[in-house]
């Protein structure tokens, strides 16, 4: 906890004119910091083929961070009369732990976003704006000195996020682990790193310590779990997914993108999702077909071997389990075989025009309307070829 703060002093002198212009300073180096950060988003965006080499050099750094945080700043490490050397070993350390979380929030913010899946339907999108909030945090100075290092619980709480997406992104993208096991992992080690940053290590391996942490990690590894559709797969993202249907295309790997399809032409139906993990995909995925809401069938899609630089997964639809009505919302929604959301493909089925309805496998009915399909990250993907048979379009990604 932080100490309380000082009552002000009425009759204290104003700041003096050097104070107020180191003042201004250190918001104008937050600036710098700020633009700086920015062009780390850019390079983890632009260079993912050596992101396991800097996630590496990221992590060394964050484990003699929490050795600077844990012995010598932050208000527990304080002493009321403190030597001119002790005190700028606190600021120069200080200024070094700013760099590191600015470096690490920046870092992990467009892994994640890209990895999400930007939808109304989808709630996975929400760590990568956390991440981003406490990166802008991290460079104003004035704020991260006086608010987050002095109130030990605001500390561990951002090194907590950090440390957790750090595992989560890490295992996976340099030691190979699936995603489901990383972030089995990243729950059970959290709660330790932060209950040693908080508390001493006689408290935390004391009974009541070590029960608290044993709880603190079976809730976290209990909510990852049950929550885990709500936690990206990052690195993995899924630029480009499409939904096409009739006679495959002799040199097809993606089906071309349809957002409508008429209910007199659902033979052939089909969903691709083209994937890309630095490094190579860690696990498999599943694709789930549901209308109107309610879930249809989950498929093992194969596994295409296409040009490019991406891996593409395409599933047909079993024509026998068509609606009998299949008029209204669809959606092909692509997981990992560990149940974290990949990426959705949502497209409309409408009635045809003045003519009896006739599907495959189905009966009859009739609807209207108008789809838009989604994805999980925005550049264009390249490599895929469309074939004859398919109708043509683009899909759009729901990530930049």
């Amino acid at each position: 906890m932080g100490r309380p703060e000082p009552e002000p002093d009425p009759n204290a002198p104003p700041p003096s004119r050097l104070r107020r212009i180191v003042r201004k300073l250190w918001w104008f180096h937050s600036l710098f910091a700020l633009s700086f950060g920015v062009g780390v988003m850019l390079f983890a965006r632009a260079g993912l083929a050596h992101a396991d080499k800097v996630m590496m050099a990221l992590f060394v750094s964050w484990a003699l961070m929490f050795v600077a945080l844990r012995f010598i700043v932050g208000p527990a490490n304080r002493r009321e009369n403190e030597t001119v050397a002790r005190k700028g070993v606190r600021v120069a350390t200080n200024y070094i732990i700013k760099q590191f979380y600015q470096q690490m929030f920046f870092f992990l913010t467009p892994l994640y976003a890209s990895s999400a899946t930007w939808s109304l339907a989808s709630l996975n999108w929400w760590i990568a704006p956390l991440l981003l909030a406490c990166a802008v945090v991290s460079t104003m100075d004035l704020v991260f000195d006086n608010v987050i290092m002095e109130r030990r619980w605001l500390a561990s709480a951002m090194y907590g996020l950090a440390m957790f997406g750090v595992l989560n992104v890490m295992l996976p993208l340099v030691v190979g682990f699936d995603h489901r096991t990383g972030l089995i992992i990243a729950a059970l080690a959290t709660p330790t790193s932060v209950a040693l940053l908080t508390f001493s290590v006689k408290q935390v391996l004391s009974p009541q310590g070590v029960l608290l942490t044993i709880a603190t990690s079976g809730a976290l590894l209990g909510a990852v779990w049950y929550g885990r559709a709500l936690i990206p797969p990052a690195p993995l993202a899924m630029p480009e997914s499409s939904v096409g249907h009739g006679t495959l295309g002799s040199y097809e790997c993606l089906p071309g993108s349809k957002h409508e399809i008429r209910a007199d032409q659902l033979d052939g139906l089909r969903c691709g999702s083209l994937l890309r993990e630095p490094g190579g995909l860690k696990e498999s995925v599943v694709h789930e077909w549901s209308h109107n809401g309610r879930r249809l069938v989950t498929v093992t899609p194969e596994h295409m071997r296409c040009d490019g630089d991406g891996e593409v997964f395409r599933s047909t639809f079993p024509a026998q389990l068509m609606p009998e009505d299949p008029t209204g919302r669809w959606a092909c929604t692509t997981f990992t075989i560990g149940g974290q959301l990949v990426g959705v493909r949502k497209f409309r089925v409408i009635a045809p025009p003045d003519s009896v309805l006739k599907v495959p496998g189905g009966g009859s009915g009739s609807g209207s309307g108008s789809g838009s399909g989604s994805g999980s990250a925005s550049d264009s993907a390249s490599g895929a070829a469309s074939g004859s048979g398919s109708a043509s379009g683009s899909a759009s990604g729901s990530a930049r």
